[in-house]
């Protein structure tokens, strides 16, 4: 057997070669890509081809050289000239056309085809590997599932790093693994807390329809039927038509003291009147972010009633960026806890995620429905990840 070793600048041209070389029976042992040599024109790569032939196997086979009979007539070796007047005109027999050789159009295909496929691997494996954030296995599908509840690439990627930091875990334990330690990422602040002299003064803060009432009722309910706690009320949303009725109506049903207010001094007075109970409760008329006027009333509210624990109140329904221009507005009123309304009435819950894990400010209770006391529950890492996947899945 016969071996050789070729170098082309495509694959075309490396068959034309060993086609010329070794003949049509030639066959392909290896292909392989190589620099190209230093003298040579051009930059970027050959491909080496190396190929083999039989011993005995006939070459490719020369055309014959051109003759001049005695006549003058051009002929090859083996090929009579024609003679006599009906030879010249007489239409010999038709010459079979030799059919092109299809083993290297074969071979040349089958290569081409072998480039192809290896370049789709690539695309394939290089666009999975972008689409799982970099990570494989049990943490490409964890990645997929925060980006898919809509948490931003790179807080998923940050998520998971720290997990993969402290914890060496197989597939089937990931998940769990992610919720153990989700909690370094995910700040919260845990229930109200009684003080040992005068009364816990809880403020809720936030831009119009968020829920504030709504969760002010939800909390002092609680406060009072579950924790057998004392407590009063003090609304100044007294922008709101029929907003005073509403608090009242509530106040009354749980028998509970109200107090409304209409300036800061009236505020002051009303906290003052109510420091025998055990909390107060706080009801704040919504303010856009942007409305500078109305933003500065609140801020002196605030500043003259100096709560324990100001809530801004945010609704899951929220786009990212304009959580993030609420908080940044709201964080110079002392803002020390962020609760999240509605998340019943939006199935993707990543825009929490990013804003939390943004600002670092912790998640007090997060609500989802109108029933009071009911449809509120406290922040948990861990709880509130599995109700992030869950609503994913739809």
């Amino acid at each position: 057997m016969r071996i050789k070793k070729y170098t082309a600048r495509s694959m075309r041209e490396a068959l034309l070669q060993i086609k010329q070389d070794l003949g049509d029976d030639a066959v392909i042992l290896r292909t392989r890509n190589v620099a190209r040599k230093l003298l040579s024109l051009g930059n970027g790569q050959e491909i080496e081809v190396t190929a083999a032939v039989e011993d005995g196997t006939p070459g490719p086979v020369p055309m014959s050289p051109l003759r001049i009979n005695p006549q003058g007539v051009y002929n090859r070796n083996g090929v009579q000239p024609k003679t006599g007047a009906a030879q010249d005109t007489a239409p010999g027999p038709a010459a079979a056309p030799r059919n092109p050789d299809s083993r290297f159009e074969y071979l040349e295909l089958r290569e081409d085809l072998r480039e192809v496929k290896q370049l789709v691997k690539s695309i394939l494996t290089s666009g999975a590997a972008a689409s799982a954030g970099g990570f494989a296995d049990g943490w490409a599908v964890l990645y997929k599932r925060l980006v898919d509840a809509e948490v931003k690439p790179d807080i998923a990627t940050a998520l998971i790093g720290h997990v993969k930091e402290r914890y060496v875990v197989a597939d089937n334990k990931i998940d769990s693994a992610f919720l153990a330690a989700i909690g370094d990422c995910f700040p919260v602040a845990g229930p109200l807390k009684i003080k040992k002299k005068g009364p816990l003064v809880v403020a809720f803060v936030g831009p119009t329809g968020a829920g504030k009432t709504t969760t002010l009722a939800k909390l002092a309910a609680h406060f009072v039927i579950s924790k057998k706690r004392s407590a009063a009320v003090i609304t100044a949303d007294t922008y709101r038509i029929a907003a005073i009725e509403q608090i009242r109506t509530f106040a009354d049903i749980v028998g509970i003291r109200l107090e409304v207010v209409f300036t800061p001094e009236e505020a002051r007075d009303a906290v003052a009147a109510c420091s025998s109970e055990d909390a107060i409760f706080i009801d704040t008329a919504g303010r856009s972010q942007r409305n500078t006027g109305h933003m500065a009333e609140l801020k002196t509210l605030l500043s003259v009633i100096k709560p324990d624990e100001t809530h801004l109140v945010l609704s899951a329904t929220t786009k990212d960026s304009d959580l993030d221009d609420v908080i940044a507005r709201y964080q110079d009123f002392g803002v020390n806890r962020l609760l999240f309304t509605k998340l019943d009435e939006t199935a993707r819950l990543g825009n929490i995620v990013n804003c939390v894990n943004t600002h670092r400010i912790p998640v007090s209770y997060f609500t989802a429905g109108q029933s009071v006391p009911d449809d509120i529950e406290l922040a948990q890492p861990g709880r509130f990840m599995q109700r992030l996947w869950e609503g994913a899945v739809v």
